[in-house]
């Protein structure tokens, strides 16, 4: 064999072993899934560089690529993005998401399209288009029997938002308290509403009434001993005893947004974890004030409209 050849040859043979060995692990992280990730960041990178045809183009071509690019937030977020943020949104625009949304959840492996379902099914509940969201869950989720006790929950509560098929938002919430057994403040939640829907308004005041205990059991628990009473105090005026009265600041009653207050005055909790609380509240407050306007009881329900103006929710079409 001629020594030139033996000079070359040996680094094949060495790459080829390499390649037997390793192949399987480099296609892993260079693989066509790899690729699709990378073409994801290319194209965000894309967006954020104001070039939003380029990104769907890229978008489009990574999702191809890959059947778990669907299951990765990141995708979803990019691809809302560039139809809800567009300048000339139309609602074929709309129509051709929610229709590309379902082919590829089908896609993705059956494993995960029910998480995949409900990701996505939040993000159009968030623009408002519940229809949407319903058909989605609907599409992917097995019977109310084989569902987690989230899943029936969400899907009930989408279904109180649409108005339709409350009959069956009402098995499926009552699955959903049966099977989570603490009485989750949202799921008691989506049961007054349910119920409101269906005008058994009655009940759903009970519901309504627990769910927003339950915030306050829960906050009792959460919240450092020595703000418990000032902190509940403030959130929770209407529990107010003539003891509470020395927490209450002219700073807080005088504020427009009491919002922003009660997070100067407590500086040591998380600010984010605090708003988080309020709007949690926000939404147990609205939906109970509507089912006691339902009652003809409107100076109750009063109280809650106050609360939400006094803690900057002075807009409750934004409320869900």
């Amino acid at each position: 064999m001629p020594d030139n050849m033996r000079s070359y040859r040996t680094p094949l043979t060495i790459l080829a072993v390499c390649a037997i060995v390793l192949g399987p692990l480099l296609s892993g992280f260079f693989g066509p899934d790899w690729r699709a990730r990378w073409m994801l960041a290319w194209a965000a990178n894309a967006y954020q560089n104001g070039n939003p045809n380029d990104a769907a183009a890229t978008l489009t071509r990574a999702s191809e690529l890959s059947r778990t690019l669907a299951t990765d937030s990141d995708f979803w977020n990019l691809k809302f993005d560039l139809v809800f943020n567009k300048e000339k949104r139309t609602q074929d625009d709309v129509a051709r998401l929610f229709e590309e949304s379902k082919a590829l959840i089908s896609e993705v492996p059956k494993s995960m399209q029910a998480r995949t379902a409900t990701e996505v099914a939040q993000r159009f509940h968030l623009k408002k288009l519940h229809d949407q969201a319903v058909e989605l869950m609907e599409s992917t989720y097995p019977p109310i029997e084989g569902r987690g006790a989230g899943e029936n929950n969400d899907l009930a509560y989408f279904r109180s938002l649409t108005k339709k098929n409350l009959d069956i938002a009402l098995k499926e919430i009552d699955a959903a308290l049966m099977a989570d057994g603490t009485s989750r403040r949202e799921f008691l939640d989506t049961k007054a509403w349910v119920l409101h829907g269906l005008k058994r308004d009655e009940e759903a005041l009970l519901f309504a009434d627990e769910a927003i205990a339950k915030v306050a059991a829960e906050l009792n628990k959460k919240l450092p001993p020595e703000d418990v009473r000032p902190f509940m105090a403030l959130l929770f005026p209407e529990r107010e005893t003539s003891s509470d009265a020395d927490v209450k600041t002219d700073e807080f009653l005088r504020s427009t947004n009491r919002l922003e207050v009660l997070k100067d005055l407590f500086p040591h909790i998380n600010p984010i974890v605090i708003e988080a609380w309020v709007r949690q509240l926000a939404s147990l407050r609205f939906h109970r004030a509507c089912i006691l306007d339902e009652l003809g009881r409107s100076d109750e329900s009063d109280l809650d409209y106050a609360w939400l103006d006094q803690f900057g929710f002075t807009n409750t079409a934004e409320i869900f």
